[in-house]
């Protein structure tokens, strides 16, 4: 079964974002190879609606345009809008204390039978045992991790 992950779009702009930062750095190298295995076949980038709806409000054109390139090219599926979805996400916010807009990409990514939710959101990140907890008890499999976590989790998985 092939593994399949949803991007945040801040994942999406990493690789366009100021690279002075070891951490944004490594995380756009981390970026780069996931993209990599989404080429290859080896995993699925599922997408949304609210992923696209955040590119399109990019400000910077250029920047904007990569970063639709990046998320049209590697999506092989897009989660869009349901009540389902909307219920989840809300649960989601009153839950584990999310913004709207976080909730909407988590409660896609839930919809979309994703194993991992993949960010750079450090909020999001500090939420990950609430929403982990909160997607098992409704049936789900996500996990929440930082795309250098993710493949020093899956690389360890690989060589077992």
């Amino acid at each position: 079964m092939v593994t399949r992950l949803y991007l945040d779009t801040n994942v999406y702009c990493r690789p366009l974002d100021n690279q002075t930062e070891k951490r944004i750095r490594a995380e756009s190298k981390a970026f780069m190879e996931i993209a990599e295995n989404a080429l290859q076949g080896e995993i699925e980038i599922v997408s949304s609606d609210y992923v696209k709806y955040e590119i399109e409000h990019i400000i910077n054109p250029f920047k904007r345009k990569d970063a639709r390139g990046f998320e049209r090219t590697l999506s092989s599926e897009n989660i869009t809008r349901s009540k389902q979805l909307i219920t989840l996400a809300k649960e989601l916010t009153s839950k584990c204390g999310l913004n709207s807009l976080d909730a909407l990409h988590l409660s896609a990514a839930c919809l979309g039978e994703v194993n991992f939710f993949l960010t750079c959101d450090d909020q999001i990140l500090e939420r990950k045992s609430c929403i982990e907890k909160l997607a098992t008890e409704k049936k789900y499999r996500l996990k929440v991790r930082n795309p250098i976590n993710y493949l020093s989790e899956t690389l360890r998985v690989k060589k077992r």
